[in-house]
């Protein structure tokens, strides 16, 4: 068996040292977002508190520092404003007196005067004389920095973020240790036990190294998990040893015989090699044959025929009836000979001419074949009825033989029928095209049917209708060619229809 090799290993990091830092990193997310929360709720409490302090500075002192201006008692408002700005985030605070020219008027301030982080309030001072006419005769500015809020703002954070970092910390470790405690470290020894499994040997069952426990528990499942896993494996490997064997077995048979087909393929080409050169042996001998047919025959024929025609017309008065009537049966017979030869000659030609396939009118060429047929016999009255457009493939020259004997036949069988009508066109059947040749003629018993293809097989006698008996099998032939085939329906007096079909089973309508 083949070893797979295990792949490389890649750096290990522990899943304990994963959860520790997502622990650290969900603590510290949700740590800052409370911290931020908890000094945005205390920042507006420190301000509301500054508000109420200058909301007092207003209510407690505005009063007696507009009468200590008044008075212009100068000394009383710098002690008066002293006292406010030991107030706690107090920063600046400063009386001026308004209705006097500039440079005239009194200003009084104390604190250091700041530019950032600072609230200020400017109260007018309105004094109330005894006639109760109001005069504003000042303004008190208040500045209150915004320095110790953010001190105190920042401590308290520096105090909550150290302490949830400890406190994150010491959580994280004891998860740890009891992550380790009861999974990680049954992990490993789970996956140890996996590294050592080998289905071809006997190993010990996998066991966790823990104390016993009254209650199942994942870590319990898996275990007999893996312990069913592993003795279901052991049984698989075995069976798989078998039908290794087995394959192997079958593979050894199929090599033995493929050796033997290849023995009989060579056998078979072998026999192939003959029977075509006997074949072609065969072909030669018919080739032969044709030739002795088309010449040497014709020519005892050529002479009975002639020497008949002669005593017919230079010795016909020293003949009585009966002898004339002989005369006659041997030239008929003759004739019939040499139509037989023609026919003969014709379905060789059929089955060996070589095929040259283009596009073919059917209808054009069934028009050119009742022309002729017309050009025979020109006192007949035939309906013929062609149906337009029937283009095919295939060897112009056969299938013209194939049009010629069927629509001669059916011109043939209705010359004793009154209305003769012929009639050519198409049908579809299972999606293939079929063409169809109708008469009205003599028709023909259905009982003898399979003996109409049949070379030199005639259902009627020459007395009622001449010919050969070798244009329908020709036509079987030519259509074979063309990978079609024929039938035929009928009835006595009534008529025969043809049926044929051209490349069965091609797209195409042609040659595959």
């Amino acid at each position: 068996m083949r070893t797979v090799e295990p792949p490389a290993r890649r750096p290990h990091r522990g899943i304990g040292v994963r959860l520790l830092a997502a622990i650290v990193l969900f603590s510290s997310a949700v740590t800052l977002v409370l911290t931020a929360l908890e000094l945005y709720v205390d920042y507006r409490t420190d301000l509301g508190v500054i508000q109420r302090r200058l909301d007092d500075v207003e209510a407690s002192y505005l009063s007696s520092l507009t009468g200590s201006l008044w008075t212009l008692d100068t000394d009383q408002i710098r002690r008066q404003l002293e006292g406010i700005l030991r107030l706690p985030d107090m920063q600046h605070l400063e009386v001026r007196e308004v209705g006097r020219p500039e440079g005239r008027g009194v200003i009084v301030s104390v604190g250091i005067h700041a530019t950032e982080s600072v609230i200020v309030r400017d109260y007018p001072m309105v004094f109330t004389e005894l006639d109760g006419r109001a005069q504003s005769i000042g303004v008190l500015h208040v500045e209150a920095t915004l320095s110790g809020v953010y001190a105190r703002l920042f401590d308290r954070t520096m105090l909550i973020l150290a302490g949830q970092g400890v406190k994150t910390f010491l959580v994280a470790l004891f998860i740890l240790f009891i992550v380790h405690r009861l999974v990680t470290r049954h992990l490993v020894g789970i996956a140890g036990f996996l590294h050592r499994f080998d289905p071809r040997s006997a190993v010990a069952p996998l066991t966790l190294a823990r104390a016993e426990r009254r209650h199942e528990d994942e870590l319990d499942r898996m275990a007999e998990a893996f312990n069913a896993m592993a003795t279901r494996l052991e049984e698989l490997y075995r069976e798989l040893a078998g039908l290794n064997a087995e394959l192997e077995w079958d593979i050894a048979a199929r090599q033995q015989a493929e050796a033997e087909v290849t023995r009989l393929n060579a056998e078979l080409e072998q026999r192939v090699r003959q029977r075509t050169a006997e074949l072609e042996a065969a072909n030669k001998e018919l080739d032969a044959f044709t030739y002795s047919v088309s010449h040497d025959l014709r020519a005892p024929l050529r002479r009975i025929e002639g020497f008949g025609r002669i005593l017919g017309g230079e010795y016909a008065d020293r003949l009585d009836d009966r002898g004339r009537h002989f005369l006659e049966r041997i030239r008929a017979g003759s004739n019939e000979m040499a139509e037989m030869i023609d026919s003969f000659l014709k379905l060789s030609r059929s089955t060996r001419s070589e095929l040259t396939i283009d596009s073919v009118d059917l209808s054009a060429l069934a028009g050119s074949v009742i022309a002729r047929l017309r050009e025979r016999e020109p006192d007949r009255a035939v309906s013929v009825a062609v149906a337009p457009g029937m283009v095919v493939q295939g060897d112009r020259r056969l299938l013209d033989a194939v049009l010629e004997n069927l629509l001669g036949n059916a011109w043939k069988y209705t010359r004793n029928t009154e209305g003769a009508a012929i009639r050519f066109d198409t049908e579809v059947s299972s999606g293939c095209t079929v063409y169809a040749i109708r008469d009205n003629g003599a028709g023909f018993d259905m009982a003898y049917a399979d003996r109409l293809f049949l070379p030199f097989s005639r259902l009627h006698r020459p007395e009622e209708f001449e010919g050969t008996g070798i244009g329908l099998a020709t036509v079987v032939r030519i259509l074979a060619r063309h990978g079609g085939r024929i039938r035929a329906e009928g009835a006595v007096g009534r008529g025969a229809t043809f049926r044929f079909t051209l490349w069965e089973g091609s797209a195409n309508h042609g040659p595959a």
